[in-house]
């Protein structure tokens, strides 16, 4: 029993763990971490820092943006302003105010030399653009009525052919060269004072009242009814051998640029021509002057109407004269 209680006692202890052994290990692990810490730490890498490169898609000036600014600042302004008062009518002036004194009506009265004045004035305004005309002289538009033909012009041109031939043709069907005076002046004296208008006389050489559209005014019609009645008969000198016949008058007529032509003719187109020293008269085709004045027209960019008062037509001139002045949106008024 002795030595079985000598074996039940306290037991002997295993090798133990030494403090100095793990505090070695511990101090070893702390340095090898301070190491690697230092080593991270210092050790710059030798590899160049990543590039992001691209292409642009959208592209924003600096100008836009300041474009946009001044926008916003402008809609901020504007939203800032008041509304205007109205305006009062009432309020503009008042409503006791005291009459108009009567005028001296008497002090306004013209007589017959002032009215002359002042249509020549108003006239001459009208003319120049200052007076509701237009700045290119264009006039103003007239009734005018000859040998019964009715149309109406601002720069209307009387054309007559005073030829031997036509105021024999002329006088057989009852129209004297007085009444073709008549008709002239007539056609004239209706004129408004803004109207333009020309005279042009021929018969192989040619002539105008003056060589261009006057204005309508009392002084001018007083002046061209004193020519018609003097100048407007006989044969006129030949001036110019291009311009001769029909062609010649109606070239000088075409010239002044009128928008309305009334002609004079017996509807016979001849020319004078010299061969071997003497003088010979054949006649020219209606196509040789249409395409004449055709020219003419389109060189000085002008439109005009040709209205033609015929003696004694042939079948011929008769044909000729209507294709000329449907040609120029004009009639033929025959005797």
């Amino acid at each position: 029993m002795a030595r079985s209680t000598q074996r039940d006692g306290p037991r002997r202890r295993g090798p133990g763990v030494k403090k100095g052994t793990l505090f070695f290990a511990l101090s070893v692990q702390c340095l090898l971490l301070a190491l690697t810490v230092f080593v991270i730490v210092l050790d710059e890498p030798e590899t160049e820092p990543p590039k992001f490169e691209g292409n642009a898609s959208v592209s924003v000036r600096k100008d836009d943006f300041k474009a946009v600014e001044r926008r916003d600042r402008f809609m901020k302004r504007m939203k800032r302003l008041q509304p205007m008062q109205r305006l009062s009518v009432e309020s503009a002036a008042r409503g006791d105010m005291p009459p108009m004194p009567d005028l001296p009506i008497d002090a306004f009265s013209l007589d017959a030399g002032d009215l002359e004045i002042v249509e020549d004035a108003g006239a001459l305004l009208e003319q120049s653009g200052l007076l509701g005309g237009s700045l290119s002289g264009k006039g103003a538009s007239s009734a005018a009525a000859f040998f019964g033909v009715q149309d109406s012009g601002r720069r209307i041109v009387i054309v007559v052919n005073t030829s031997a031939s036509v105021v024999r043709k002329a006088r057989n069907q009852g129209v004297s060269i007085e009444k073709i005076h008549d008709e002239v002046v007539s056609l004239i004296g209706n004129l408004d004072s803004g109207t333009l208008f020309g005279i042009v006389q021929f018969s192989q050489g040619g002539r105008r009242f003056v060589p261009y559209l006057a204005p309508a005014i009392k002084r001018n019609k007083e002046a061209a009814t004193q020519w018609t009645l003097k100048e407007l008969r006989g044969n006129p000198k030949v001036a110019d051998e291009s311009l001769l016949g029909h062609e010649g008058g109606l070239k000088l007529a075409v010239e002044m640029e009128p928008d309305l032509i009334f002609l004079v003719t017996d509807g016979v187109l001849n020319k004078r021509v010299k061969v071997d020293g003497s003088y010979k008269y054949p006649e020219i085709s209606y196509d040789v002057l249409i395409g004449s004045i055709d020219r003419d027209l389109r060189r000085l960019g002008v439109r005009t109407r040709i209205h033609a008062i015929g003696f004694e037509l042939k079948d011929k001139d008769r044909r000729g004269l209507e294709r000329l002045t449907r040609r120029f949106g004009g009639t033929v008024r025959e005797f």
